[in-house]
């Protein structure tokens, strides 16, 4: 029988060993396969069977070369993936194309990481409280926005660097938008402590709810905190409550009392 918490420790343990600074710097100015894929070369499949369903936590490089040798030698992934060449790019490189198709699927890897890391904390809390909720994440919710689901609520995680983003972060949609802070902590500290800064207690509460929502792993990933999804799961029998908590959180980011 799985044990989410142990599950969870075991993610975080992967999550800290993906050197994210060398990945950024490698891939930062390789973006030139940026077009919609088709859904016969998306990677979103692969990356739930491996990361969710089975657990198997391979490294970027082992997953891409797993991936990029499956749309390679399967015939409806290769004739489609030709054709998309074909279409966009008037290159015979396939080295070229690699680099830029093999950048494109990191920052979908780590989007998606991100995300699964919120499953890995709802199924620990859940299974710490005895709580009994069935959370559904796989590759076709995600296809329709979908980041996770439980009971009819879909939960759609929203990457936010700035506190204004935050304002808006849970209306974004129908479904219920958890805003997920990447703030750059050094400017936030910088900024609280400048003369020429007006809001410095603006800063100072957004900081200091970032750190009671998240925590950051070593090598910078930002993860979600137990504290953030209890909110969540004390409150998933009741939309509007729930609404309202998840509205509170996104004032907390923005620096609002």
């Amino acid at each position: 029988m799985n044990n989410p918490y142990n599950d969870l420790i075991r993610y975080r343990s992967f999550l800290e060993t993906i050197p994210l600074e060398q990945y950024r710097e490698e891939l930062k100015g390789i973006k030139w396969v940026e077009q919609d894929l088709p859904k016969e070369i998306l990677p979103l499949a692969s990356i739930f069977r491996f990361y969710w369903e089975i657990r198997d936590y391979l490294n970027f490089e082992d997953w891409f070369n797993i991936f990029w040798e499956y749309i390679n030698t399967d015939p409806v992934c290769k004739d489609t993936l030709s054709q998309f060449k074909k279409y966009y790019f008037d290159k015979d490189d396939n080295g070229w194309f690699k680099a830029g198709f093999r950048a494109r699927m990191y920052r979908t890897w780590v989007s998606v990481l991100t995300q699964l890391d919120f499953c890995y904390v709802f199924e620990s809390v859940c299974y710490q409280k005895g709580k009994n909720l069935l959370l559904e994440c796989n590759a076709e919710l995600d296809a329709k926005g979908i980041d996770a689901k439980v009971n009819d609520i879909g939960f759609q995680i929203a990457k936010i660097s700035q506190r204004k983003e935050a304002r808006s972060a849970s209306k974004k949609k129908a479904i219920i938008t958890i805003p997920y802070a990447v703030f750059n902590i050094s400017e936030f500290e910088q900024r609280i402590k400048s003369p020429r800064v007006r809001d410095k207690e603006g800063y100072k509460y957004a900081l200091d709810s970032f750190h009671k929502y998240f925590g950051r792993l070593s090598n910078g990933f930002v993860v979600f905190k137990e504290a953030y999804l209890e909110q969540i799961i004390n409150n998933i029998d009741d939309i509007v409550k729930l609404s309202l908590v998840i509205e509170k959180i996104s004032s907390e980011l923005s620096g609002r009392y």
